[in-house]
């Protein structure tokens, strides 16, 4: 922002009403040392981390974060733009300001409440916006302590079309935060999986000490089994610590809850064992379970850290995923896709990503059932993962893999429409939403994209099986020379031939893969 805007709008910043939650006794400003509670409040890192519900797309434009609201919405908060993870401490001064227009002109209401039901409001900052930017501020006491309050300009309830512009928002006052001490556990550092029996068992020593240091291995009842002296190693690159390590090896009794005590120092429980890595596979598996969307996590399965409610089933604050339209100008219709997985961090569920991981579990489950070593399949059998549908006589695996592809299937255009049978390339929230937010959490509207013929990247490629055919040419050389004559082998080449591409199937009856480009009936040739 220019100077001499900024003084415009600190001149204009008298004209606008104010009204606080609790207002009545004066407020001290806070100090001018105060710490800034607002990420990116001038908007010159982009639109991370504002999100926005009921509006248009948000977008910075010469240095102001606008959108547009439409017209005759019933309430303000029907439309907001906001940000998560806002700190408050109960009884600290805050002053909450920003510059704001409106045009043709609106009521705005700042709102610094819960982010989630009943929505208390700490602090609420009224303002008559107009085409011409003005600036407001207003200090206030916090009645409560929440670490992760919402700022919410409410933007809607105008009779006319709106667009809406922030610039300079602040929230200066409370405490900063505490510096991050990281947990890095005991200076003992050893693998916490477990050593093998006849494997190397190598530990590392964070220590002050530059000469050998001596060290004891002890059993989970406190006997010494093995000792030694560490090898000093200096300052490590990575992390600027001087470091010692241990070389145990030699050691190979199996045992469970061994120690390694060194420098005045005791390394957390490990065992030493020849079944470590048995669980491998299931653990890794398990997590599938935890990225599913439209089921609660049940924590008797996986741990009551990882529990949660469902999210994205329609239940407030979700706007998703049972009824989910298009983008502008993409469809005409809302699908209900709700299940599926999560992608990764946020909300979003990608058809590329999931068919990806999908086929990964069929071709494991394919694996391990004619793998000559395998059992028959028994190690992925009924009630080898902690997921809801064991016991139902259906290997686990294959529970897991089915609650994607019935997604998968949800994605496509219904019959009748445009591009019908083909799958949407993704859904997710409007705009990004602060993390980490729990998705049953999320207020965000969502949203399809279009259909698409092939991933965003070209990894993973198409096998050669599937990629569509194309004439056989004769290589030339790099000069344009004729090609060098070839020896005739004993057995000529078979022809290659592409077949007509057979009729489509109707949409109900098939499924799309986002691979290779295909014919023009949306099915690949038929090569041999």
């Amino acid at each position: 922002m220019t100077s001499s805007r900024r003084r415009l709008l600190l001149a204009a910043a008298t004209s606008l009403a104010l009204t606080v939650v609790g207002a009545g006794a004066a407020h001290a400003a806070p100090p001018p040392d105060a710490p800034e509670q607002i990420d990116n409040g001038d908007f010159s890192a982009g639109v991370s981390p504002w999100f926005s519900f009921g509006t248009g797309a948000l977008a910075v434009t010469d240095g102001r974060l606008c959108t547009t609201v439409a017209g005759g919405l019933a309430n303000p908060w029907d439309a907001g733009i906001g940000q998560d993870g806002v700190p408050l401490i109960a009884g600290a001064e805050y002053t909450l300001g920003f510059a704001v227009s409106a045009t043709p002109g609106a009521a705005v209401k700042a709102v610094l409440q819960l982010g989630s039901a009943p929505y208390t409001t700490y602090a609420a900052v009224d303002a008559t916006a107009t085409g011409t930017a003005q600036r407001v501020e207003q200090t206030f006491t916090v009645p409560d302590d929440n670490p992760n309050a919402q700022l919410i300009f409410q933007v809607g309830g105008a009779a006319e079309a709106q667009t809406i512009c922030l610039d300079d928002v602040s929230l200066r006052g409370g405490e900063p935060p505490e510096p991050y001490v990281p947990d890095t556990g005991p200076r003992v550092r050893v693998n916490q999986v477990g050593y093998l029996p006849g494997g190397p068992k190598n530990a590392t020593v964070v220590t002050e000490a530059t000469t050998a240091l001596p060290w004891q291995l002890r059993s989970a009842a406190g006997t010494v089994v093995a000792s030694g002296t560490t090898t000093a190693r200096g300052v490590d690159a990575a992390s600027g610590q001087n470091v010692h390590t241990v070389d145990f090896s030699s050691y190979r009794t199996p045992g469970s809850g061994l120690t390694l005590t060194v420098d005045g120092e005791t390394s957390h429980p490990f065992d030493i064992s020849g079944t470590l890595y048995n669980q491998l596979r299931s653990d890794s598996l398990q997590f599938f379970y935890a990225q599913r969307s439209g089921i609660a996590i049940d924590g008797d399965l996986i741990g009551d850290e990882y529990a949660r409610p469902a999210g994205h089933l329609g239940v407030a604050p979700n706007q998703g995923d049972t009824n989910v339209p298009c983008q502008p100008g993409v469809c005409d219709y809302s699908l209900d896709v709700r299940g599926g997985w999560y992608d990764a961090g946020d909300h979003g569920k990608y058809v590329v990503n999931g068919g990806i991981a999908t086929y990964q579990l069929l071709n494991t489950f394919e694996r391990t059932k004619t793998a000559a070593t395998a059992a028959g399949g028994a190690g992925l059998a009924d009630s080898t993962l902690r997921v809801p549908e064991r016991g139902n006589s259906v290997p686990d695996i294959l529970d897991e893999a089915r609650w994607e592809l019935e997604f998968l299937l949800r994605m496509q255009v219904p019959a009748g429409k445009p591009l019908a049978g083909m799958v949407h390339h993704k859904i997710h929230d409007q705009n990004w939403t602060g993390l980490p937010l729990a998705p049953q959490d999320d207020p965000q509207p969502r949203e399809l994209h279009p259909p698409s013929t092939r991933p965003p990247s070209t990894w993973p490629p198409p096998p050669p099986s599937a990629r569509a055919c194309s004439p056989r040419t004769t290589r030339r050389s790099r000069t344009g020379a004729p090609p060098r004559r070839r020896r005739p082998t004993a057995r000529p080449r078979p022809t290659r031939r592409c077949t007509p591409a057979r009729p489509t199937a109707p949409a109900a009856a098939r499924t799309t893969t986002a691979t290779s480009p295909t014919s023009s009936t949306g099915r690949r040739p038929s090569c041999t």
